[in-house]
């Protein structure tokens, strides 16, 4: 007999068990339970639930219980039995609990082999490391290996100046109108790509008269986009100030930190900032949660964002309504990402501090992107002044040794795809076409790799992460994605009626966004082949 534990930052988790030889191997290379084996899974997924369930029965915890089942069996999913369970408790349908448990896919629902990240298998995996190559790397870590995060601490914050807002804003009520004044007059525009003023969303939140919401967007599930989590390991506080000048100013009385379930030592970082900062009396009223994401795509969208806090399934919604009038749970609710959270410390006086690179953002023409790919040293980079994309190649170190430039994927999967000729014109000129930065996400690739393969993994990228909730964007992601994949000459025709039928009909700006992607696809191939 042996006593075995599993462990979680929840708790711990005992159970005594007779030895037994190790589990066979299926075909399909997996563990197949013995018996007492999945006994003592049932007993610990018992226990799990009971914990989990006692820290807060409400549907909309239903996405987070999910997730601590998930971790205290080690990455194994909740089993059927025991999403009934959890339904039963939280007083919904089966169907109800089914449906969010299987839309995320970290919460591994019913897998017979723990969650684990492997190698993302999109674009920049496979142009370094080829199809199938097991190469083990989640997604978003697509600048390779680093150190380990070096946080900095609430003392060094509070030293350099940090919070200090927070009281003048307590005593001073002429204060507000001020921080609003400054903000309008500010160029903090947000990173979605569609250039909304910052300002223009707090009023809206403020005029509801409701007691609002504030949510950080942490989610960051864009290709190749690791800017967020480079914010958050190095200068989390910066992010927590700046949610909590928001949550003062509109009269919020909470604030969801929405963090990537794989950014798991971000999750450490915010959890010890957020406790500091409540020790010492910061965010007295305002309640600060931290809220793990699913996996899912599509909860970069605000409403399917909301959708997924409130314990639905992350489904974007119809506008209006819009969140900053009706939004989690009809209270008015205010969403940046971390990105704009952090850079609105400008506004009250923050600035760039030597020795802390990131602090860099704070100032106006400074422009962060993630760079990856063909280049030597991958990573986040802030700019300032930017004249010609190609920059940033030197920036990041150069082309790795034998590839010559071919272009870029510049904002994202349903971003722009340009020749390397375009990388060499002006980007001002660009930006005054068609092209958008987004959320700056760039991937370098080389005259070796095929343009036509790197649109179609962008095209079954986004057919993978579409949360099929409308026709033009279900049914014409996957479409896209077979027509680049298949052999032979392109379908334009197709493609452009898909281009025009995704970018006027879809939902979301997922399902607009691919469409516009799609629309410039056809000359930009007959270009690079002729």
């Amino acid at each position: 007999m042996r006593t075995t534990s599993l462990h979680c930052a929840k708790g711990t988790f005992s159970s005594t068990v007779r030895p037994r030889p190790l589990p066979p191997i299926c075909e399909r290379n997996c563990i197949v339970p013995h018996e007492s084996e999945a006994l003592h899974l049932e007993e610990v997924e018992a226990a799990a639930i009971t914990e989990s369930l006692a820290r807060g029965a409400s549907r909309e915890r239903l996405l987070e219980i999910l997730l601590e089942v998930r971790d205290v069996k080690g990455g194994l999913g909740i089993s059927e039995q025991g999403l009934l369970r959890v339904a039963e408790r939280l007083r919904l349908f089966p169907s109800e609990a089914y449906e969010v448990a299987t839309a995320f896919p970290a919460v591994n629902y019913m897998a017979s082999v723990p969650y684990a990240l492997h190698a993302c298998g999109d674009l920049v995996c496979s142009l370094l490391h080829g199809e199938g190559s097991g190469h083990g790397v989640c997604r978003n870590r697509c600048d390779g290996a680093r150190s380990a995060p070096n946080p900095r601490s609430f003392s060094a914050y509070r030293f350099a100046g940090g919070y200090q807002i927070l009281d003048r804003l307590s005593r001073d009520l002429q204060e507000v109108p001020r921080l609003m004044e400054s903000i309008a007059t500010y160029r903090a525009i947000g990173r979605a790509g569609v250039g909304f003023p910052v300002v223009e969303k707090w009023r809206q939140v403020m005029r509801r008269g409701a007691v609002p919401v504030v949510i950080v967007n942490g989610d960051e599930g864009e290709l190749a986009v690791f800017k967020d989590r480079f914010i958050l390991e190095n200068d989390p506080h910066g992010v927590i100030e700046a949610a909590l000048v928001a949550a003062r100013v509109t009269g919020a009385d909470k604030i969801f930190f929405y963090i990537r379930d794989d950014y798991k030592p971000i999750h450490v970082i915010l959890r010890k900032a957020i406790a500091d900062v409540v020790s010492a009396g910061l965010a007295s009223g305002i309640a600060i949660e931290l809220r793990r994401s699913g996996g899912a795509y599509i909860c970069g969208e605000e409403t399917a964002l909301i959708a997924s806090l409130e314990g639905r399934p992350p489904r974007p919604a119809e506008r209006p309504p819009f969140p900053t009038t009706r939004g989690y749970f009809g209270r008015p609710t205010l969403v940046h990402n971390v990105e704009t959270f952090f850079r609105l410390r400008s506004v009250w006086g923050s600035a760039p501090e030597p020795d802390l690179p990131v602090s860099d953002l704070l100032a106006a023409e400074v422009t962060l992107f993630s760079v990856s790919g063909r280049v030597r040293n991958p990573g986040p980079k802030p700019v300032r002044g930017l004249s010609r994309l190609i920059d940033l190649v030197d920036i990041a170190g150069g082309l790795t040794e034998g590839v010559e430039l071919g272009g870029m994927v510049v904002g994202g999967s349903s971003g722009t795809l340009l020749p390397a000729a375009d990388c060499r014109r002006p980007l001002d000129e660009l930006l005054s076409g068609r092209l958008r930065l987004g959320t700056g996400g760039i991937v370098v690739f080389g005259t070796g790799d095929d343009m036509r393969g790197v649109a179609s993994k962008m095209a079954g990228y986004l057919a993978r992460e579409s949360c099929g909730q409308c026709g033009p964007c279900r049914v014409g992601t996957a479409k896209a994605a077979q027509a680049l994949n298949a052999p032979g000459r392109l379908d334009v025709p197709l493609i452009n009626d898909l281009s025009v039928v995704m970018s006027e009909a879809s939902i979301c700006a997922l399902g607009r966004n691919a469409g516009r992607f799609l629309g410039r696809l056809p000359s930009l191939l007959e270009t690079c082949d002729s």
